[in-house]
């Protein structure tokens, strides 16, 4: 399986950065706009790094779809020709700000693209647009988790399918089987669970379960294992999007339902 898929990781969480950071500019119009240059470069490239694992298998049937449905989608037209355009030297694409005691609105100017302007509210606009682009990540992972994500990879369940166990998967992680695990009377359950305490796991799930309510599939522990599993809390997985001040005022806001995740 591929290990490099945190450069899409990183990528993404790039783009949240940089919109977070527009979030926080205020009536500083000369951060928001730099801010903004950098949101549409980095946004852009969270798929160009995407479209760099076209090697895995399944990945271009499944790409075909979300291509075609950016291709018909006005608000990745708009966005695609803003960043061209400010590339090439384009102006920046702020008109004004309105500004009201610790809150601030900033609208799009006239552009030089076919597409309708998203909104008059470029934060708005461009958290819709990130958000679009987090949804087809996600989805990558629950199509194709197991050639991309180590978590899904290590599992009893991935294992079988090609009839391998759990010495094989701790030979290809350590080199060797945990004998001392064995000898400490570790069942199969707990030595897949320590193995996958060892590899990579998703870094932007933060990202996925605030904005999108959900993370990616998630390993099947045993149940008695469910009365020791961490909170969201505990995962670090609760992150206010930008422009609120809590997950929960986001929530409430996009009618995204609290996830259920097993909470002691």
């Amino acid at each position: 399986m591929d290990h490099d898929f945190d450069v899409v990781e990183q990528k993404v969480a790039e783009t949240e950065f940089f919109l977070g950071k527009m979030a926080r500019a205020g009536s500083n119009m000369f951060e928001f706009q730099c801010y903004l240059s950098a949101f549409l470069a980095s946004s852009r490239t969270s798929t160009l790094a995407l479209q760099q694992f076209k090697h895995v298998e399944g990945f271009e049937e499944w790409y075909s779809k979300h291509r075609e449905s950016l291709k018909q989608s006005s608000m990745a037209k708009f966005f695609l020709d803003l960043r061209n355009a400010h590339l090439h030297g384009g102006q920046y694409p702020v008109k004004s700000g309105i500004f009201y005691r610790d809150t601030a609105r900033y609208e799009f100017r006239s552009t030089e693209s076919r597409q309708p302007v998203p909104s008059s509210d470029i934060l708005a606009s461009c958290r819709k647009f990130f958000i679009l682009i987090l949804e087809i990540v996600h989805d990558c992972y629950v199509e194709l988790g197991p050639n991309l994500d180590s978590q899904q990879y290590f599992t009893k369940e991935h294992f079988s399918l090609t009839d391998r166990s759990i010495d094989d998967a701790e030979i290809e992680v350590f080199g060797w089987i945990c004998e001392h695990l064995i000898e400490e009377e570790y069942d199969d359950d707990a030595r897949w669970s320590e193995l996958r305490g060892n590899v990579y796991e998703c870094s932007i799930n933060h990202l996925f379960y605030s904005y999108l309510g959900k993370v990616t599939p998630q390993p099947v522990e045993p149940d008695h294992y469910v009365d020791f599993a961490y909170t969201p809390e505990e995962r670090g997985w609760i992150h206010p999007p930008a422009g609120y001040s809590s997950v929960e005022e986001y929530w409430a806001e996009s009618g995204i339902q609290k996830p259920d995740y097993h909470e002691p």
